[in-house]
């Protein structure tokens, strides 16, 4: 093994070695309900994930199913009464669950493809609706950059960058030395790790973190949720690094009265936060940071927010629960008189954009809230027209023009495959063949 492969058996040894057995995390998971894992079981499950950890071979039938299950939602670390990190311990478990019964080059094999899917979706989707410069801008070197922060966006938020336009005006407006990095050559690698690739995860998701600290920022500051996740759990509980780890929502919270005294007057508005536990303090924050923005109320909603750790991914795994998820969402505000829906991540505002095509809501980012109260913003959501599938005039005409400045080329093809991924994931959404049509029209005149 390889000495990041010792460390992360370090962890989980440690993990096992304080767990006291007494199965609070198994009775708290919500994935372990949705598929009828019974709870008065839960001791003999956390017995199961001991012995994997200590002894390695295949995981008992039970205990296999609940790592099957596992969405990353942290609630089983926040009942531990030991402070176990348990949603760490699970995510390693996984990987030697796996590795006992499969061969590494048939999870390498299952990486890479779902790597290459989501490397050319993201590429065609930035290509679609940033100008070359910025994304030029975003994708160099890390270890080239030399500014005190470094805003990282991972991967798959440039699949909506009006976010990533959106931080970048925030950040300027606090009159900031920051540089921003991201795409797919800078990726958590979330799918290595997944398919128990070890070697290529070391490649890239560890390869990332290092270029990191190759840089000269002294804090690094994360968008994605998954990559949040990875980072802190796989990477700087392994090895502190030498640069500070946060979250965007959590600094800019810190530095509200930074904020505050930039913020002009706002329309009135009544707005719903579409709420996701398990990622830090990233709720508390965002719901801080609203809370300031003048003429902004936050209306009050109960959400089942500790299902999953973000829309999509893990919790993809779960469709109809994600969807009433949405749905009830999307009512509740309705009934409790909002007129917007406020999205955490890239993903859940992938989600719930289309939402506006069924529901009298506005869905907006928390990014685009704050970046209009610092009188910057009004970067034009493309996705946002792509979900509500009503006119794609000002979403092909702007894709046109980027697609050039950008040197790409869209075939049919490549059409099918963006409509299957931008209306094939759970979500609230409009008709997809408004996209089909307009942007097949556009391949075929280039």
């Amino acid at each position: 093994m390889s000495a990041y492969a010792d460390r992360l058996e370090a962890l989980a040894a440690e993990a096992a070695d304080r767990c006291t057995g007494c199965g609070m995390c198994f009775e708290v998971c919500p994935t372990a309900r949705e598929i009828g894992l019974d709870a008065g079981e839960a001791k003999a499950r956390v017995a199961e994930l001991s012995a994997l950890t200590c002894d390695g071979g295949p995981a008992a039938d039970g205990l296999q199913k609940w790592l099957n299950a596992c969405d990353g939602s942290a609630r089983c670390s926040d009942a531990c009464p030991e402070g176990i990190n348990v949603r760490q311990w699970v995510t390693i478990a996984k990987l030697k669950a796996l590795n006992a019964v499969r061969p590494r080059a048939v999870g390498a094999t299952n990486a890479a493809s779902r790597f290459r899917h989501m490397a050319q979706a993201v590429r065609l989707l930035a290509s679609m609706q940033l100008p070359s410069e910025t994304l030029k801008k975003i994708l160099e070197p890390a270890e080239r950059r030399t500014a005190e922060i470094l805003f990282y966006t991972g991967c798959n938020v440039l699949r909506t960058p009006h976010i990533v336009l959106n931080v970048m005006d925030i950040l300027d407006a606090l009159q900031l030395d920051f540089d921003v990095v991201g795409g797919t050559a800078h990726c958590c690698g979330v799918y290595q790790f997944q398919e128990a690739d070890l070697p290529t995860y070391e490649r890239m998701g560890h390869r990332t973190f290092q270029r990191f600290g190759q840089s000269g920022a002294s804090k690094v500051l994360t968008w994605c949720p998954t990559c949040t996740k990875n980072f802190d759990e796989l990477e700087k509980d392994v090895e502190e690094p030498f640069f500070d780890l946060a979250h965007i929502s959590e600094f800019l919270a810190a530095n509200l009265d930074a904020l505050k005294a930039r913020f002009v007057d706002q329309p009135k508005r009544r707005v719903v936060i579409h709420e996701h536990l398990g990622i830090g303090a990233t709720v508390d924050s965002i719901r801080k940071l609203l809370s300031a923005v003048p003429n902004l109320e936050l209306v009050e909603l109960v959400q089942d927010s500790g299902f999953s750790y973000a829309c999509g991914g893990q919790a993809a795994k779960f469709k109809d629960r994600e969807q009433a998820i949405h749905r009830g969402l999307a009512e509740g505000a309705v009934a409790a008189g909002a007129d917007t829906i406020v999205t955490m991540y890239h993903s859940c505002h992938r989600a719930l954009a289309g939402a506006e095509a069924a529901y009298p809501l506005r869905v907006v980012n928390f990014t685009d809230i704050l970046a209009e109260a610092l009188g910057r913003g009004g970067h034009p959501d493309y996705y946002r027209l792509y979900k509500a599938g009503g006119s794609m005039d000002e979403a092909v005409a702007a894709a046109r023009r980027f697609l050039a400045d950008n040197g790409v080329h869209v075939d049919e093809a490549s059409v099918q495959s963006l409509t299957a991924d931008i209306f094939n994931e759970t979500s609230l959404a409009g008709s997809r063949e408004a996209f089909a049509q307009a942007f097949t029209a556009l391949a075929r005149e280039q």
